[in-house]
């Protein structure tokens, strides 16, 4: 919808006055006083007309409405919507009599006048004025609030029946007269009850033409009841056993197109048996063949194992037989300790001596000296004296150097003594007789690996030559592969399996040939065309139809029996008996009437539950989808500090806080004016989905402060920029700032 332009013939003091209006948002600004909110009202009044009764107190709108001192009010409006364009030509004109009103809506492209008699909010843009004002139109004195169980009444209606003026109230009491109608609340009225007592009364006359012709109404009944009872097992004889004749063709047929798919089946498997056989040019080897061509495989795998293990035993053996010519060589070229004991004792004999006799001549040196002295002897004598003590001292240093020179030899060989050096030349003997012992058996372990390794190979090689020569009669290679293996297993497996499928399916096709050889394809066929999902049958229990068709034959042979006794018998009563058919024809009948009579009293009862349900779910669902929209732009308008709010069925406001839901009037004026701004919106988004309706918003944002004025005018750029055009009135120029900055605005002042 797109308001265009208006003019105002006389309208709450404004006269002659016109003003035309862009897409997107307009913002009309003008002093206190000046006509704005005369404007946002003369809008209303056009789509909605004016209200003859006064609400609370207060005047009606078309008193209010009406200038001092004017005889009427009114002017025009043109509009676009989906439908087209329109002009609204509306005046309220009063008289000695009252208020007359004329109404006139002209389609400026065909021009004709239509919708006449409706008014043109409602046929123009599909909602009625409680939801236009609770969801478009925000007047300066509401405050914006919106909710109420008009509202929520409103929208029942939009969703319920996609038409404003249908009440599920009036429905319900509609509903609820017409039950009344059937049957009065006391019990004691009604149609059901006046049937009731012609069917009391029928039913006594009965029973009393009953009880004086009882014998030929019990035989009347009970041939009726045979005739009936004849009837429906025929029928019921004839559908079992047209249904257990059409299960046993469809069983023909499904044995047919079974035997189709297993001869399918059969000749794949033929093939596949072809070219299996194929596979080794006519060789089959077979599980004996794998046997022996596997224990070959391990023997060969085993004497490889050997091989290695000989040529590594070898290897050993070989570094053994070096390493003990190594100790051997090693042995012959230590020093001779045999000598060198012999010169250890030598020297040591030497030192001694020397020594002991140096020690003897300075002891006689000593004498001889003691001895010229007390004998006051030549003094020569104490020279000679002198020079055996030299003699003697030079003996013990000359003993003490062979001393020396036998210390350096024996740690030369590692030991301190002669002893320990005689220990050690007897540890090296043995130790050379051992190694030449450990060379000869080294040498003879190296000959019998070599014996060994040379078998080894031997049959090594003759068992290769025997797995490749079984092995090309696959037409394979040589080598010892797994693949060879697994070739010869699929092979076999394959063989067993399909050979195993192929008995398989021979015997299926031949048990099925037998089963289908009554039947004729072309005929079962035929039979079953008619028919378009067989797969009825296959939930189908025939077992029970069969069961239920042979008792059906035997009971028609019974009961005819039985009818032509009864008739027999009848005939000779009614020469003298009057039968009583026209007062059970009578009871039957109302009867008829009276059912029919409580089926239409049950279904106003069903219909009053169910539109009683359906109006409490309706508005149920519909209140979470309004909340959640609505929570979405007060989140936006709040800069996130609001996100949840609550809507509930008569569309009354709460919001969420840490300590619990709370009722919307907790809030600042300005934050509750911006959470009624957000319902609107969600109104609007929810029942003007056809027609997107212009917003009309006087003086909305007063109480706001400037950050969430700048976040309202973004929602209604976009907004705009989906359709929806807006008209917001102002007394100052705040708004219009704020908005040239987040879109481009029509301004209008006054």
């Amino acid at each position: 919808m797109k308001i265009e332009r208006i003019h105002i013939d006389s309208f709450m003091g404004k006269k002659d006055f016109s003003l035309e209006f862009a897409s997107g948002i307009n913002i009309i600004r003008g002093d206190n006083e000046s006509g704005k909110s005369s404007v946002a009202e003369f809008i209303k009044f056009m789509l909605y007309g004016a209200s003859a009764r006064g609400s609370s107190g207060e005047v009606s709108e078309r008193a209010k409405y009406l200038s001092f001192g004017e005889t009427s009010f009114g002017g025009q409006m043109e509009l676009q919507t989906k439908k087209g364009r329109y002009r609204i030509d509306r005046t309220v004109v009063s008289g000695q009599s009252g208020f007359r009103e004329s109404l006139s809506i002209t389609d400026l492209e065909k021009k004709t006048t239509v919708f006449k008699g409706e008014n043109a909010g409602e046929a123009l843009l599909g909602i009625p004025e409680e939801v236009f004002e609770k969801a478009a139109y925000i007047s300066q004195e509401k405050e914006g609030y919106t909710g109420g169980s008009d509202l929520g009444n409103a929208i029942e209606n939009l969703l319920f029946a996609a038409d404003e003026t249908v009440s599920t109230d009036k429905a319900v009491k509609k509903l609820d007269a017409l039950r009344v109608s059937l049957l009065h609340k006391n019990g004691r009225g009604g149609l059901l009850f006046t049937l009731a007592n012609e069917r009391e009364g029928l039913e006594q006359r009965l029973s009393k033409a009953l009880s004086e012709n009882s014998e030929i109404i019990a035989k009347e009944g009970s041939l009726a009841e045979t005739e009936t009872r004849i009837a429906e097992k025929k029928a019921e004889y004839t559908q079992c056993k047209k249904l257990c004749e059409l299960y046993d063709n469809y069983i023909a047929l499904t044995r047919f197109r079974k035997k189709d798919e297993l001869l399918a089946e059969k000749s794949a498997a033929e093939e596949e048996l072809r070219e299996l056989d194929a596979r080794f040019d006519g060789f089959a080897p077979d599980g004996e063949y794998l046997g022996r061509l596997r224990l070959t495989k391990e023997q060969l795998t085993e004497t490889a194992d050997g091989l290695e293990s000989a040529t590594a035993a070898l290897e050993n053996a070989s570094k053994a037989r070096a390493a003990a010519e190594d100790a051997a060589g090693a042995r012959g070229e230590d020093t001779d300790f045999d000598s060198a004991v012999k010169k250890a004792k030598k020297m040591e004999k030497t030192s001694s001596f020397m020594k002991v006799f140096g020690i003897i001549l300075i002891c006689l040196s000593v004498i001889s000296a003691a001895t010229v002295y007390l004998m006051l002897l030549d003094g020569i004598l104490y020279a000679a004296s002198a020079g055996i003590a030299l003699v003697g001292a030079l003996l013990i240093v000359f003993g003490g150097s062979f001393k020396k020179k036998l210390r350096h030899m024996l740690e030369n060989y590692g030991v301190s003594t002669s002893y320990a050096l005689v220990d050690k030349q007897r540890e090296e003997s043995d130790a050379a007789k051992r190694a030449e012992e450990n060379l000869t058996a080294a040498r003879a372990e190296e000959s019998a690996a070599a014996a060994r390794l040379n078998d080894m190979q031997a049959r090594y090689e003759k068992l290769k030559e025997e797995f490749a020569a079984e092995a090309l009669r696959l037409k394979g290679d040589d080598t010892d592969s797994d693949a060879l293996f697994a070739a010869i297993e699929n092979y076999i497996a394959d063989g067993e399996r399909v050979r195993t499928e192929l008995k398989l399916l021979t015997d299926r096709i031949t048990t099925l040939q037998k089963e289908t050889a009554s039947y004729d394809r072309e005929t079962v066929e035929k039979m079953l065309s008619a028919i378009n999902d067989l797969s009825v049958f296959e939930k189908l229990d025939i077992n029970e139809y069969k069961r239920n068709r042979d008792f059906c034959e035997n009971a028609i042979a019974a009961l005819e029996i039985k009818k032509g006794d009864l008739e027999k018998s009848l005939a000779a009563l009614h020469a003298t008996v009057e039968p009583s058919a026209i007062i059970s024809a009578a009871l039957a009948e109302v009867k008829k009437k009276e059912k029919a009579a409580k089926a239409k009293y049950d279904a106003a009862t069903l219909a009053i539950k169910s539109i009683e349900n359906a109006s409490r779910g309706l508005r149920t669902r519909v209140s979470p989808r309004l909340a959640e929209y609505a929570g979405k732009i007060l989140s936006v308008m709040t800069d996130g500090k609001y996100t949840e709010i609550g809507v509930d069925d008569e569309m009354n406001m709460t919001f969420l806080a840490k300590d619990g839901a709370h009722d919307i009037s907790y809030l600042s004026k300005g934050t509750r004016e911006s959470a009624y701004f957000a319902l609107r919106l969600a109104l609007e988004d929810l029942l003007c989905k056809e027609e997107k309706v212009t917003l009309v918003l006087d003086e909305s944002f007063a109480h706001a402060d400037n950050e969430r004025t700048k976040q309202s005018f973004r929602i209604l750029a976009a907004l705009a920029a989906e359709g929806t055009q807006s008209i917001v009135l102002a007394c100052h120029d705040r708004e219009e700032k704020i908005a040239e900055k987040v879109s481009v605005v029509n301004l209008i002042e006054i």
